[in-house]
C-alpha cells in the first residue's frame, strides 16, 4: 500500500481517487450491507431517505443509530489517516450513509462533492475542502452500478461537462469491502444496476471543520451512541469544534 504522503499526492495532483482493497473484511461488508438493507426497508425509511422512483435509488442517512458497525467504519484508521493527512487533524464528519441502486437503476447524474457544488466558484484545488470514501459492501461488477470517474478532472476545478465525462469516465470495479477514496472536485457518478440484486455502498464525507456539514442526520446521533463516542467520534461529530478553534488561536499567537 503506498505511503499516506503519496495518496493524498494522488487525490490532489493525480488521478483524483484511489482505490484502497480489503479496507475491511467482507463478513464486515456484509454485516454492514444486511443493515443498510434493513433500514432501508424498516417503517421509519422515508425519515432517513426516501427512494428515488425516478433512478431507482436511496439514500439512507442516520446510520450512527443503526448500529456499532457503523461507528467502527466511519473510525477506520486508514481513513481517517488519509482524512487527517489531507484536511487537517481537527477534519470532521460532513455526511455519512448508504446508497442504494436496485435492480434497473440507472445513473444519479455525473456531479461533483458537498461543498463544491453548493458553492458559486471559482473553485480551487488547494486547499481540499473534503474527500470521499465509497466503500463497496459487495463486489462492484461491470453490471451492477459500479462507480464512474473521469481521472484528473479535480484538476478543472470546475463543475462537470456531460460531454468530457461521458468520453472519459472509466468504471471502477472492486471486491466486497474494498473502498474508493476521492477528492470533492473529482467528477464522478454511479452506473446502471443491471442485476436483479440491490447494489449498497457506503459513502461517507470528511471536510474541514469550518465546513458545515451536508447531512442534518449528524446532528441527531442517538444518546446511547454519545455516550459511548471515542474522542475521535466526538470530533467528526463536531463536538470539538470549541476547543479545535481554541487550538487555532493559541498556534497563531492570538492567546
Amino acid at each position: 500500500m503506498p505511503a499516506t504522503s503519496e495518496i493524498v499526492d494522488e487525490l490532489i495532483d493525480g488521478p483524483g481517487f484511489v482505490l484502497m482493497p480489503n479496507l475491511i473484511d467482507p463478513s464486515e461488508a456484509a454485516q454492514a450491507r444486511s443493515r443498510a438493507l434493513e433500514v432501508a426497508a424498516s417503517p421509519s425509511a422515508a425519515a432517513f431517505g426516501k427512494l428515488n422512483e425516478k433512478i431507482g435509488q436511496q439514500h439512507v442517512r442516520g446510520l450512527l443509530g443503526h448500529g456499532e458497525i457503523f461507528e467502527r467504519i466511519v473510525q477506520h484508521p486508514a481513513l481517517l489517516e488519509i482524512a487527517e493527512a489531507m484536511l487537517g487533524d481537527d477534519m470532521t464528519l460532513g455526511a455519512y450513509s448508504a446508497r442504494i441502486l436496485y435492480p434497473g437503476a440507472i445513473e444519479m447524474g455525473v456531479h461533483i462533492d458537498y461543498p463544491y457544488w453548493a458553492m458559486r466558484g471559482p473553485f480551487t484545488l488547494r486547499p481540499p475542502l473534503m474527500l470521499q470514501v465509497i466503500l463497496m459492501l459487495q463486489d462492484f461488477t461491470e453490471k451492477n452500478g459500479a462507480t464512474l470517474v473521469a481521472p484528473r478532472s479535480q484538476l478543472r476545478c470546475a463543475r462537470p461537462n456531460r460531454e468530457d465525462f461521458a468520453r472519459e469516465a472509466i468504471k471502477i470495479t472492486g471486491a466486497a469491502g474494498d473502498a474508493i477514496i476521492s477528492h470533492g472536485l473529482l467528477w464522478h457518478d454511479t452506473s446502471q444496476n443491471h442485476t436483479s440484486d440491490p447494489r449498497v455502498a457506503l459513502l461517507i464525507n470528511y471536510g474541514l471543520k469550518v465546513i458545515r456539514p451536508l447531512d442534518s442526520e449528524i446532528a441527531k446521533v442517538p444518546a446511547y451512541v454519545l455516550a459511548r463516542a471515542t474522542p475521535k467520534l466526538s470530533q467528526l461529530l463536531g463536538l470539538e469544534f470549541a476547543n479545535s478553534l481554541t487550538r487555532d488561536l493559541t498556534r497563531g499567537g492570538l492567546y
